[in-house]
């Protein structure tokens, strides 16, 4: 299991003062159009349309605040109290209460050390006690390629309660014949921020699920674990020497719980919970509005009345301002319920519009989980459909796993540097054309995965998976985002049934007996032979993408 480093020193949670330029400069723009047009016109027109827009451009600038500063409340784990719970969804910060939570957070944390980190090295990050061969591997690319574009991603994260009907954390545990596997989804509001320079350039936020895919390898007794290679039973030892029965070598970390897959996504069940909580507030903000923008009017009113001309003397300034103020929070008082009572009266023509707006959010939502969601209901029916065909062959079959393994692939392949890298999962040459293609890539972000079609043909596994990825690539000190779709044919032997390659140190060479490492690359670098991979892991056997431009925040 992980351990969390002690040496972590608790850093005083700061806010960010650049959240809340805009809404500083809305608010200012709206006290401009008030001053301005009460110093045009006569103080009973301070109804007029002109002046009365300044006045709910002051309260859109509050509104604003308050949504920045709930940000970053979710940010620094700060839990949100009264009054911003009643304007706001205030979902309930979760702790680390079990060791699969702490195992997250500790994951979490040397993932973003890492990859902040200017000068990381190879062989003294910590997420390498966190994570499987494999995932190492892709995160190490990525971050080879970001040092080169001298782009640095801080991760600042949070678990959150969206659903008071599901639990934070979901998780399924099971076997795939010759790992443990435990596929978990955590309700999380995070943060990534890239950097160039010490500069922030581009905030990326993710507010609805992390997915994590662990494996370790399985136990069957006393230091007896089953071969994650062969699946022959035998002791750790052994295995770490090579094993009796396939030769293969594995480190301690390789039969330790590992993370093999990391990524954020969107959740269904997140999405109505989400869906269901911002549908109760909207009433306290029609109401908030209302209010908020007579509120102002009522305070500021004494000020523009004395200071429209200035025909103020200096020594009377400090003790009028006083006054103002008490008189000011009186009238204000007084506006605020004036307000109030008027909004509840136009909620006689508000509601119809209240009304109309949920038929809206309910058909929004509907576009946005058929279009963005990862597992939207009807998708997660269709990969149930194709998880039941693909078990008639292989019982122990995980179409999550399946995709895991497939994600890796695809950020292996976006993020090589080397014709080996990009080839390793693959038996064409992509690395004519794909290694200048995507050199500019810094992050990848899946939007959907798919399995389309599923066949044994000659005692080959073939499988179409289909997949939505969100680019974001650094050009000009900018990060700019493409939408890709890749369509790949992916091949394995009908005997190979585990769908998760944690990555063994050391495998070897049928034709010459040399050691041979799948990170390296399927060629034996001492014969030359090649590895078939469909041996061990599915292999990329047709690959086609189409890429467009597309403004996704």
């Amino acid at each position: 299991m992980f351990q969390k480093s002690r040496k972590n020193i608790k850093k005083k949670k700061r806010y960010d003062k650049k959240m809340f330029i805009f809404p500083l400069i809305v608010w200012i723009i709206g006290f401009i159009i008030c001053f301005i047009t009460f110093k045009r016109s006569s103080p009973e027109k301070i109804l007029s349309l002109p002046s009365f827009s300044g006045y709910i451009m002051l309260g859109l600038g509050t509104g604003l605040f308050f949504h920045a500063l709930i940000r970053e409340k979710y940010r620094l784990k700060l839990k949100i109290g009264f009054p911003l719970k009643i304007l706001f969804p205030a979902y309930p910060i979760v702790e680390d209460y079990d060791q699969l939570t702490s195992d997250m957070s500790s994951f979490k944390e040397s993932y973003s050390e890492f990859m902040n980190n200017i000068d990381s090295s190879k062989s003294n990050s910590k997420i390498q006690n966190y994570a499987t061969q494999l995932l190492w591997h892709c995160i190490y690319l990525q971050k080879k390629r970001m040092e080169k574009l001298d782009v640095q991603i801080k991760l600042e994260s949070s678990r959150l309660s969206y659903s008071k009907k599901s639990a934070p954390v979901r998780s399924a545990l099971y076997f795939d014949g010759k790992y443990n596997v435990n596929d978990v989804y955590e309700e999380i509001y995070s943060v990534r921020t890239f950097r160039h320079e010490n500069h922030d350039i581009k905030r990326v936020y993710n507010k609805e699920v992390a997915h994590y895919t662990f494996l370790s390898a399985r136990n069957v007794g006393k230091e007896k674990v089953v071969c994650p290679n062969c699946g022959s039973i035998s002791s750790r030892s052994n295995l770490i020497d090579g094993c009796d029965f396939c030769g293969t070598k594995f480190t301690i970390e390789d039969l330790d719980n590992r993370v093999a897959s990391f990524g954020f996504r969107r959740d269904f069940q997140v999405s109505e919970g989400k869906r269901k909580a911002i549908k109760k507030l909207i009433y306290p903000w029609v109401y908030f509005m209302g209010a908020i923008s007579f509120a102002y009017m009522g305070f500021l009113m004494p000020f523009f009345i004395v200071f429209k001309d200035f025909n103020v003397p200096l020594k009377l300034v400090i003790p009028l301002l006083f006054c103002l103020v008490i008189m000011g929070l009186i009238i204000t008082s007084f506006t605020a319920f004036c307000g109030f009572f008027l909004t509840n009266v136009l909620m006689i023509f508000i509601v119809p519009t209240v009304i109309f707006f949920n038929i809206c959010f309910k058909s929004l939502n509907a576009a946005m989980n058929y279009k963005l969601v990862y597992r939207s209901r009807k998708e997660q029916d269709q990969e149930n459909k194709m998880a039941y065909k693909v078990r008639e062959i292989d019982p122990l079959f995980s179409i999550q796993s399946f995709f895991g393994g497939v994600q890796n692939k695809l950020y292996a392949i976006h993020f090589a540097d080397k014709k080996n890298q990009v080839n390793a999962s693959s038996d064409l040459d992509l690395s004519k054309y794909l290694l200048k293609k995507y050199e500019n890539v810094v992050d990848i972000e899946t939007l959907s995965l798919s399995m389309t079609s599923y066949r044994i043909k000659e005692g080959v596994q073939i499988a179409t998976v289909i997949a939505s990825l969100l680019l974001r690539e650094y050009r000009n000190n900018k990060i700019k985002n493409r939408v890709e779709y890749v369509k790949m044919q992916l091949e394995k032997s009908e005997h190979c049934k585990t769908q998760a390659v944690c990555g063994p140190s050391i495998l070897k060479c049928e034709k010459c007996g040399g050691n041979l490492s799948l990170l390296e690359g399927k060629t034996c670098k001492f014969c030359g032979n090649e590895l078939d991979m469909r041996e061990h892991d599915w292999i990329i056997t047709k690959y086609s993408s189409i890429q467009k431009q597309k403004k996704h925040k």
